[in-house]
């Protein structure tokens, strides 16, 4: 049923979470696990002259930074990426990985249509009220737009202490 599994990282504790969840079904199903970071690329910051121009230079450093930003990011992910598959591969797994850079939600659709894959797991930061809807949600675009199974994974619940 599913044989390609995609498990989108942003690189935080709660969202690897996720992995273990795919690692199960990755398990059951005999089916391979495909890890994505997705990098906002970087915006450039473009200084402006006294009259409000952009200095043609200065748009060019700042257009160089930001992608020297963006190809340190993809480094960074690559690394962190290549030993979350060394450890899927380790218990006989079937894994890789992959780096974009771009919107999180718009890449993690096309990355999905265009691998084929079967099941999207992701977390998400359980963000809810004026937060979400300012802000957003990728795992809300996710569900709504991708057309995929996608098994989310919620952060645990908040239990406050009682007194007693």
């Amino acid at each position: 049923m599913f044989k390609r599994l995609l498990v989108p990282l942003d690189g935080s504790r709660f969202g690897l979470r996720a992995l273990s969840y795919a690692t199960e079904v990755a398990r059951r199903f005999e089916a391979e696990i495909i890890l994505l970071q997705v990098i906002k690329p970087t915006t450039p910051v473009i200084s402006q002259g006294p009259q409000g121009e952009a200095s043609p230079v200065g748009s060019e450093i700042a257009l160089k930074s930001a992608a020297e930003e963006d190809a340190r990011n993809a480094v960074r992910a690559k690394r962190y990426l290549s030993s979350k598959v060394r450890g899927i591969i380790s218990q006989g797994m079937a894994g890789s990985y992959s780096v974009v850079v771009g919107d999180p939600s718009q890449s993690i659709i096309s990355f999905s249509h265009k691998e084929r894959i079967d099941l999207i797991v992701m977390s998400t930061h359980g963000k809810s009220g004026l937060k979400r809807a300012i802000m957003g949600s990728v795992a809300d675009s996710v569900i709504r737009e991708s057309g995929k199974p996608v098994l989310v994974i919620r952060p645990p619940s908040r239990s406050k202490k009682r007194s007693r």
